[in-house]
Parts: C-alpha cells; sequence; structure tokens
C-alpha cells in the first residue's frame, strides 16, 4: 500500500468518525438521537444563531463562573475535531494542498454540516461554530505546513554526520 492511500483511508475514516460524533452526535443511543430530533421540532425552539461572537462571548463570560467545565467543553469542542481536517486533507490529496483549498473546502463543509444540524434538528446552526471550526482547520493547516517545512530540511542520509565512536 502506499503512502497516499494510506493517507486517504486515513482521511476517510476521519470524515466518517466526524460526521458520526460531531455532526449527527451518535452516541450510540438511537432513542437519544430521536429525543433530538422531537425536540428541535418543537413549536418555538430556536436551533440557530445568526449572530458573530455572540455563543462566543457567553461561553467566555461563563468561563470564570461554575459554567466553566460546559464552556470549555463547548468551545474545544467545536476547535480540536477540526484541527486534523486542516492536517489530514492537503496530506491525503496533492491538489488540496494550498490554503485556498483547504480552508474553502473546510469553510464550505462546516456550512453545509451546520445547515444540515438546522434542517434536521440534530444541532443548532451558530455562527460562532463556523468561526470556531474554520480556526482549527487553520490551525491543522499551519501544522500540516510545519510537517511538510520539518520533511523538507532533514539531511538525507549520505550526508549525515558519522556516528560517534
Amino acid at each position: 500500500m502506499t503512502k497516499d492511500r494510506l493517507w486517504r483511508i486515513i482521511w476517510w475514516v476521519y470524515v466518517a468518525a466526524l460526521v458520526m460524533l460531531v455532526v449527527i452526535k451518535f452516541d450510540g443511543s438511537f432513542s437519544a438521537l430521536t429525543a433530538r430530533i422531537e425536540w428541535a421540532s418543537q413549536p418555538g425552539s430556536v436551533n440557530y444563531n445568526l449572530i458573530p461572537f455572540r455563543t462566543l462571548s457567553l461561553l467566555l463570560r461563563l468561563l470564570p463562573s461554575g459554567w466553566a467545565r460546559w464552556a470549555i467543553y463547548n468551545l474545544l469542542g467545536n476547535f480540536i475535531p477540526f484541527v486534523p481536517f486542516g492536517f489530514l486533507l492537503p496530506r491525503a490529496y496533492n491538489w488540496m494542498r494550498s490554503a485556498a483549498r483547504t480552508l474553502g473546502t473546510g469553510f464550505l463543509s462546516i456550512v453545509c454540516i451546520e445547515l444540515f444540524q438546522l434542517v434536521t434538528g440534530l444541532g443548532i446552526f451558530d455562527v460562532d461554530d463556523i468561526i470556531l471550526n474554520t480556526v482549527g482547520i487553520l490551525c491543522g493547516y499551519v501544522g500540516f505546513r510545519l510537517a511538510e517545512r520539518g520533511k523538507d530540511r532533514k539531511i538525507p542520509p549520505s550526508q549525515s554526520p558519522p556516528a560517534a565512536l
């Protein structure tokens, strides 16, 4: 198996895990999944936020309170799962190695995820999630570029210094 094929397999396993755990938030319980859909379809329930930084500012205000654990979970839960996106996508597909392609694909994917959550009631459409997810992808992409730079700087074995006696 080639390295490229292995990276593509890793990419698609990551995408499947992202969909199940982050998008659908499936924890193994179909009844919990159904309950979330039913809650979102109730009259008067709101499952969207269109005002940038509204949720982020609320979460940051909650950090020094008894809700800090929930706020940190929410902040990191919208950031960390998308870091591998920025790292794995350009690694798996050479034609996605530019920042514009990786970030553009990531941004469009996130908007689709948020729209899916809005329509199905399986989550909340939140522009702040889009912001945090995109920052996660950007950090992953920076990690990819740093790894590529480190790989380029390796000394070939024929030029490495002699081993110490």
